[in-house]
This record gives C-alpha cells, structure tokens and sequence, in this order.
C-alpha cells in the first residue's frame, strides 16, 4: 500500500505515492467543443488570458505603469485562466506579471500593455518581454520598464515566430500571430493554446539572460538571447496533425467526476484506465494492468488513516510534457496534480502519461515501463550571528537520478548531449549489495565523486539509496548546465543486465528511455543572484532569541522577502542540530504552507536537552522554481558567526 505522498516544496521521490488515472470522455474522438469568447476590454482598462497551455491555478496578477508605479495588485484570475476589465492608471507601456500554479509547481509569467486592450500571459509573452529588452522579466517588476516600446517588442516577437513556424502551422495559428493581444482560451488545446501545449519555454541567465523552447511535439532546441541569431531549430513531428489534443481536458474533468466517491472509484476504474496501465507503487516491480492499478489508487485515494487524501478531490487541467507520436497510439507526458478539500495541491508522480486509444485519450500512468525521475535542486546556506549579521554564504547544485531496481537491470548509464548532438556521460548506477533496493546507487570513486568509467577499478558503491550527483563548483559543473541550455533538457538513460554494463537490458522492448530534466541549476556566477529569500529583522531576531526546554513546545515565525522574483517556498523545519533528517529528534518542528506565501509560523515541540539562546539553531525553508527544480535555504544561527567548513564551532 502506498504510505507517502509529495509535499507542496518537499523533494519528489521515485517511490512515493504514483497513481494510475481513469478516463472518461464523454464523446468519441477526445470530446472537442466550442471555444467560448476571448476576453474583451473596455477603453480604459485591461484584459487577457493566464495560460501555460492548461489554465494557471489561483493566479494573481500584478501591474506597473511605466514609471515602476503599481497599478493593480493581487487581480484574481477565473478558473478558465481569464481576468477582465482592471482599471489602468498612469502611463503605458504596462508591465504584467501573473503567478500561480502550472501543475504542482509555482510560476510567475510576465507580459506588457501598451495600453489599455487585450494582454495575454504567457511564457510566449514572458519570453517576448526578455528578448525585447535583455533583461530577465522578473528584473523589470522591480525597476525601469527598459525597452517595452512596440517596436522592439515587435522585433521579439518576430524573432520568436521565425523559430516557431513549424509550431504556428500545426496549430494553425496565421505565421503573424500576436503572443500578446491575439486570441487564447486557455484548457481548449486548440489555437494559441495548442501552441502553448506544443513548446515547454524558460528563461534563465548564462552570459547573458536567454530564452530556451523544447519541443513537445517534435524534435529540436531553440536558444534564443536579445540581439544575437537563434541557435537550434524546432521540427514538428509528421504525424502531430491527425493528433487532436483537445480531448486531454474532458478527460481529466471526467477523472475528477470519478473520484467522488468509492462507489464511483471501484464501478469505473477498471473499465477506463489503458490497457497499458503501469504504475510503481513501491517495491522492484511496478503494479501492472487496469485491475491492479485501480484497485491500488481506490484504496490509496479512501484511505485517509494512512495518507490517503479521501474522496472527493479533483485533478487540476494538466500541463503538458514531450510526446511520442511515432505510434498508431500516441502518447503524453502530463502533469498528475490532486487538488484536495481545503485548496491545496498535491503532486502525485513525475513522467506521468496519457495515451489515445482509437481516438480517445486515456490515462496511461507511468510513460515508462520503468520508473526513472530526473531532478536538479540548488542550495543555499548561510550562518547569522550573534548581532544578526551574515557572516557566511555557501551554495551548491546537484543532480538526482532515480532510476528503479527493477528485477534484472544491474546497470544504468545517464547521459545528456552537448551543442553538436554528441553523447556526455553523467554518471553510472549500480545495484546496492544482493537485497531488493527500490533504487539503484551511484557508482562513485572513493573520494565520493562520480565514476564515468563502469569498470573503474576504483570504484565503489555506497548505498541502497546513493542517488544525488553533486556538481563541480565553477566551470567544470557550469559545462553540464551549458549542455541543457544548447543541447535540449533531455537525458538518456540506457539499461544493463550484467554490472559492467556492457549486455544491454531490455524493459518493455526497450533498452533506452528519454527522460526530461526538472529544471537546471543556475551557472556558478549567476547562483548569487537567483531568487532567494531574505529573512526580515523579525525572522533573524526570532531564530537568535529562540529557546526551548526539554518537552516544552512554542511556535516560531518568520518571514522573508525577495531581491527577484518568487520562489515556490512550501514547506519549513527549524532544527536544534546539524544531523536534522526526517524523523531526527533535532527536528522540533515542520509545517507547510502555500508556495505563495512569503511567511511560516512553525509549531516547536523540544524532546531533546533544553535549547539556549546561545545554542545552533537552523530554519530550512523547502521550494521549487517553476520548472520542478527542488530549491533548498537554510539559516543556521551560530554565536560566534561560524566558518566556512564546520559552519558553527
């Protein structure tokens, strides 16, 4: 039975909770409807779309004037990703920022007004808004509007649109097509929202701050920076025409109708799952079929003694993922999001899929027959001392690739491409002793780094649960993240029988599976500037000031600001000693709360030695930016202003 399920800012886990879905479409051929009326504006005010393809939940959304003014804050977005009508003071161009979930993870996504009309946001717009002016769109929040006049925000968009033909004529959407003030409904997978659903678009900073699109429907990579030639192309795939993507929608509404209660979840389940339902649920070896699957997700979703959510949740509109349209029955990465009673999100899985079977879309599960996750996370620690100072920063960027011990596979090679398509091995894993590990362990040199040779003498393993890659500092661990940017977020991961990889596995025909990063870390010199949160004085004087009996219980607070931006902040510990895991006594206290807030209060319950006012004490605040990338900050207070190996003395 499935016991743990992924917290809003916690780490995912390969073996967390996985659920497989149900489908339900109401009409044959996907359930295709009528797109209801763009959003209109009146003279003097504004109006638009939220959109990441699927509708972003519970968005907000922001405005400036041309001088930095704030227009209009805390705007409510509708559940179809509309907002209408804000009143527009003050003087144009008009900056636009608007955050909310897109699957389980929080994003912010930013556009322009000239005026007062129609103002899409999206991360077509978001990226209009960077190559107009060279900057990243969150800077221009926080100050000058910089170059937001129409004709460089013109030159973007033609720049853009050059890179997305292929994209644009698959959806059909006209090769002049206006990311902005053009039509967009958002969850109708038609149109401009097609379009969305096609490309995954970021933005980050390496020498200079850059656009980079993946293909969704296709093949390729685009980079894209302000004033440079575009790097990489983008090529639909030959069969994306005859695939309507409408359908996914009614399907994920019909998920929700089914998870009303149990009646509803035993009667459907089995019936509306594909065929090639498959989902890891713990152990070496996934639950297999419609009838395993959903007896497992109906008795997981019911069972709220042990973490079950209970019914009556829903599935917010997916975001979309690659897709595999080689076969008679295509296939698609989506979002796996549970929105639960009192409004907070749920992630239930990563490299969850959808497949349509004779025309109508169902829910797959895993689009792997082997379970492989593959995740970056950044870190930041720094130590305060005694007057409230910060006397010491420290970062760090990592990789984890989980890749599941399934029974017979003893090896498993990871590797990305670089800007000319060649093949950049980043590690290799092994099985861990002769037990039934879930995962399989890096293969790593005896000074803990990792092992790019399988047979190297030298190497070792050094755990049943070894899965982290800690990156180089400066340019060695820069190359890797550089390769994500120009060669596309994609790793391979090819799978071996004999533990030096040399006989290749097969694992449901295949020997090899593509799996998409989440997220990539910031270059070493960009690291400094990334968005991280700044305790207030209140936050600082209450980690200095806290103390704690043995048994005694109190509640901390704090509260912190960003330079930049907004990360996804979602869960707090506050810890009495460095060795704080999961279940450590030195763990006094945790809490969770939403990615949007920007303060935590933290029931403290002390069951070791009483804490002084004098002794360690750390707050670590768990996130992730809007690509997944895990995000980790943590504040230790030392009184004497710590070091920089041992942090406190």
């Amino acid at each position: 039975m499935v016991k743990s399920v992924t917290k809003p800012g916690a780490p995912r886990l390969l073996m967390g909770v996985s659920m497989a879905g149900l489908t339900l479409l109401a009409a044959c051929g996907g359930g295709d409807s009528v797109d209801p009326p763009a959003p209109q504006a009146t003279a003097s005010s504004l109006s638009g779309s939220v959109a990441v393809g699927a509708p972003m939940a519970d968005a907000r959304i922001r405005i400036l004037d041309s001088t930095g003014a704030e227009v209009a804050a805390n705007v409510g977005v509708d559940a179809s990703g509309a907002f209408s009508d804000v009143p527009l003071t003050g003087t144009g161009p008009y900056r636009i920022e608007a955050c909310g979930h897109a699957g389980d993870n929080y994003r912010c996504v930013y556009s322009v007004a000239q005026g007062a009309g129609v103002a899409n946001v999206t991360p077509l717009t978001t990226a209009a808004v960077l190559l107009a002016t060279g900057v990243s769109p969150e800077l221009l929040m926080s100050g000058t509007g910089g170059s937001l006049d129409a004709a460089s925000l013109a030159s973007a968009q033609a720049q853009l649109r050059q890179g997305l033909a292929s994209v644009l004529a698959d959806a059909g959407v006209p090769s002049d097509f206006d990311f902005i003030s053009g039509a967009l409904v958002a969850g109708t997978r038609t149109g401009y929202d097609r379009v969305l659903d096609s490309v995954g678009v970021t933005t980050g900073e390496a020498d200079e701050p850059f656009v980079q699109i993946t293909p969704r429907l296709g093949t390729g990579n685009l980079y894209l920076e302000a004033g440079a030639a575009t790097q990489g192309t983008l090529t639909v795939d030959s069969n994306a025409g005859s695939v309507s993507l409408a359908g996914i929608e009614t399907l994920f509404k019909n998920m929700s109708q089914s998870m009303q209660s149990e009646a509803t979840c035993r009667s459907s389940l089995p019936g509306l799952l594909a065929a090639s339902a498959s989902m890891s649920f713990g152990g070496p070896m996934p639950a297999q079929g419609a009838a395993d699957v959903a007896d497992t997700m109906c008795d997981f979703i019911g069972n709220t003694d042990d973490e079950g959510p209970g019914w009556g949740v829903s599935f917010l509109s997916p975001t979309l993922g690659r897709c595999d349209l080689s076969n008679a029955d295509p296939v698609c990465r989506v979002s796996f999001v549970l929105k639960l009673a009192d409004g907070s999100l749920e992630s239930i899985g990563e490299e969850m899929a959808v497949v349509r079977e004779s025309g109508t879309w169902k829910f797959k599960g895993e689009i792997n027959p082997i379970a492989i996750r593959a995740n970056a996370t950044v870190q930041r620690t720094q130590t305060i001392d005694s007057a409230g100072a910060v006397t010491y920063t420290r970062y760090s960027r990592a990789f984890q690739f989980d890749v599941q011990a399934y029974a017979g596979v003893e090896c498993a090679k990871v590797a990305q491409r670089n800007a000319s398509g060649g093949e950049v091995v980043l590690a290799y894993f092994k099985r861990y002793g002769s037990g039934t590990p879930e995962r399989l362990s890096a293969w790593r040199t005896a000074f803990y780094e990792v092992a790019t040779n399988p047979t190297d003498s030298a190497g070792v393993i050094h755990g049943a649960d070894d899965t982290w890659i800690q990156l180089p500092e400066g340019s060695a661990g820069d190359a890797f993240i550089r390769n994500f940017y120009v060669g596309g977020r994609t790793i391979t991961v090819s799978l071996y029988g004999d533990a030096s990889c040399a006989t290749p596995f097969a694992v449901g025909g295949k020997t090899e599976f593509d799996v998409d990063m989440m997220g990539v870390p910031p270059l070493s010199d960009r690291m400094q500037t990334f968005s991280w949160p700044t305790l207030t004085a209140s936050g600082i004087d209450q980690l200095r000031s806290l103390s704690l009996a043995h048994n005694a219980s109190t509640t901390f607070q704090a509260s912190w600001t960003f330079a930049r931006g907004h990360t996804g902040f979602g869960q707090a510990s506050v810890c009495s000693d460095g060795n704080c895991g999961q279940g450590s006594p030195a763990r006094i206290g945790e809490a969770n709360f939403p990615a949007s807030a920007q303060s935590v209060s933290v029931a403290l319950t002390n069951s070791g030695t009483a804490l002084e006012p004098g002794d360690y004490k750390m707050l670590a605040l768990y996130g992730r930016t809007g690509e997944g990338m895990a995000v980790q900050a943590s504040f230790i207070y030392c009184a004497d202003g710590g070091d920089q190996v041992g942090l406190c003395h």
